[in-house]
């Protein structure tokens, strides 16, 4: 292994344009539905050249631009050309709502857009100067991506191009929360807190030059930002996707070893091994249904002939939804089913989860090879600190952002004197240093006859039932537990045509009722009595970004939910 001897993002650029000339290192699907590939001496030509054009523009250190667009390489070829430069880059999520979108370029008095979304342009309000990709507008203020790379160009012919140098302490970005509790935060990140994550995912997972990556999450992500740092360190080839519902297809033509994903992707591939066994003809069906079972034990052995039987008939045909060749998948963003987590890691797909906050660059802990233990999210990752005070996870190290934008009075609040972040999880870490999250704080209700209510294992737990998406808890300073229930929409699609129902007419069968209900009463034998399903709403209508329901990185607004459908929920008391 190479040592990291870099402090800064610039300095990581340099090492990796020195360090590794991998023709196949950015990936981008083309207009004629082909991967194209940009190879690292191209990347390094193209940060450059742009880097000058934007300086040419006006961009100088301190100044403030949005990146607001689908992740791809040009979204790092740009992020790159900032950090030359000193600006600061912001990552907006391409599927943002229009009132945060705005809300997010006047908090960081945004002065520049990068966008590849033409749809959007009428979405912004805010008085900005547009750099355009995939599409040009001949108007003032607006600037085009290919255009300008080749000003760039020229510009460096000539030798007029001044980059800079940052210290670690310097502001790297500024990365905005989902906004699931209010507006969005913006957390100022340094160079500091960036490459401290890149050395420590380093010591943990070290991939050689050779692995391949399928990215899928959104950059605007701080998850994958920091993670697409360390690929980007370690010079692998990486490998963008399209569109999210070509995941399926692009996970068998790439063939990646390392993904990063979201609970919800392997929620939906768990969901639909489930589906399709039930489909197959009747011995395959047995044969299936019986290894599907078989793989959702705690202590399987592995040696024993069944297992090897099962591995070879059926594991081996899930693990190729992944590809076929996956050594390495993390899971973060969100708690992950332990049933699920123990399915995958039962069938040998590399199953890794962690744990992580915006403020904390973000990644707290996780599972790695060699230290992986299923219902938690791993181990403190090497520089940081934990501890738990009154049920709460604090954090602290070189990760921790220097504060919240235009906000100080919530990071003296967050940021404890000593240092310590106070995460808002209710948390334990057993002996040998592994974290179990229980719950957020915001997430545990108190009724009105004074019972405590962990919403997040029950909503869980209901949205297992096949035509519920998500639920939502309702119990705080209420006389009992009740529950707003959201359809599975992709469900009733799929029966649409055939049923000639309307969405609430096909909900409202009583077989469909009676699964619903069914369900329920199952769950109401397992909780205390305080927290039993006493009564619940069909919510048909689809939850939306826009809408408020759903942020870009589709966390469930629970505020938002409750303030929207206060009606349903006043009926049910």
């Amino acid at each position: 292994m190479n040592p990291y001897r870099f402090s800064t993002y610039n300095e990581m650029f340099d090492y990796l344009t020195t360090t590794y000339d991998n023709p196949t290192l950015l990936n981008f699907i083309n207009a004629n539905n082909k991967y194209e590939s940009i190879s690292a001496l191209q990347f390094k030509e193209k940060v450059i050249c742009l880097c000058a054009a934007l300086q040419n523009l006006g961009i100088k250190k301190g100044t403030m631009v949005a990146i607001f667009s689908k992740s791809s390489p040009f979204w790092l070829i740009f992020d790159f050309a900032l950090q030359q430069l000193g600006a600061v880059s912001v990552p907006i999520f391409a599927n943002i709502s229009t009132k945060n979108l705005n809300f997010e370029l006047k908090d960081s008095k945004c002065k520049y857009i990068f966008i590849d979304d033409i749809n959007r342009i009428n979405d912004i309000k805010e008085e900005i100067i547009f750099i355009t990709h995939n599409f040009c507008i001949k108007e003032k203020n607006y600037y085009n991506l290919d255009e300008i790379i080749v000003m760039g160009k020229e510009i460096c012919n000539r030798l007029e191009y001044v980059e800079h140098k940052p210290k670690e302490d310097d502001i790297f970005s500024i990365v905005y929360t989902s906004g699931n509790t209010g507006d969005p935060k913006g957390v100022i990140l340094s160079h500091k807190n960036i490459i401290s994550q890149v050395k420590d995912i380093n010591e943990l997972i070290q991939l050689d030059k050779k692995e391949v990556i399928l990215s899928i999450l959104p950059l605007a992500h701080i998850f994958e930002r920091a993670v697409m740092s360390y690929y980007i360190s370690r010079g692998v080839s990486i490998y963008f996707i399209d569109d999210i519902t070509n995941v399926a297809t692009l996970m068998k033509t790439v063939r990646p070893t390392m993904m990063t994903v979201v609970p919800r992707l392997l929620e939906k591939i768990y969901y639909k091994i489930k589906t399709n066994i039930s489909d197959k003809p009747f011995f395959s069906k047995l044969i299936a249904s019986f290894a599907f079972h078989y793989a959702l034990k705690e202590n399987i052995n592995k040696d024993s002939i069944l297992f090897k039987l099962f591995n070879k008939l059926v594991y081996s045909k899930f693990r190729e939804i992944f590809g076929g060749r996956i050594k390495w998948l993390v899971s973060g963003g969100a708690p992950l089913e332990k049933n699920i987590y123990q399915f995958f890691l039962n069938i040998e797909v590399p199953l890794y989860q962690g744990y992580g906050m915006t403020e904390f660059s973000p990644v707290i802990s996780t599972n790695y090879p060699g230290a992986n233990r299923v219902g938690t999210s791993g181990k403190a990752m090497p520089t940081a600190e934990v501890k738990i005070e009154n049920d709460e996870l604090l954090v602290k190290g070189p990760s921790l952002m220097k504060g919240y934008l235009n906000n100080e009075e919530l990071t003296k609040k967050t940021i404890d004197e000593k240092g310590w972040l106070h995460t808002g999880d209710v948390a334990s870490i057993d002996e040998d240093g592994y974290i179990y999250i229980q719950s957020r704080k915001k997430d545990i209700f108190k009724t009105s006859t004074g019972e405590y209510v962990n919403a997040i294992p029950i909503e869980q737990e209901l949205s297992k039932n096949k035509y519920i998406e998500f639920a939502v808890l309702i119990s705080s300073n209420r006389k009992y537990t009740t529950a707003l229930l959201f359809v599975d929409h992709e469900r009733y699609t799929q029966h649409e045509k055939s049923s000639n129902l309307t969405i609430d007419e096909y909900f409202n069968q009583s077989r469909i009722q009676k699964s619903i209900q069914n369900h329920i009463d199952r769950l109401n034998k397992k909780v205390n009595k305080w927290e039993m399903i006493i009564k619940y709403k069909l919510i048909t209508k689809q939850a939306t970004i826009e809408g408020g329901e759903l942020t870009p990185s589709m966390k469930v607004c629970r505020e938002a939910i409750e303030n929207k459908y206060k009606e349903e929920i006043q009926s049910m008391y």
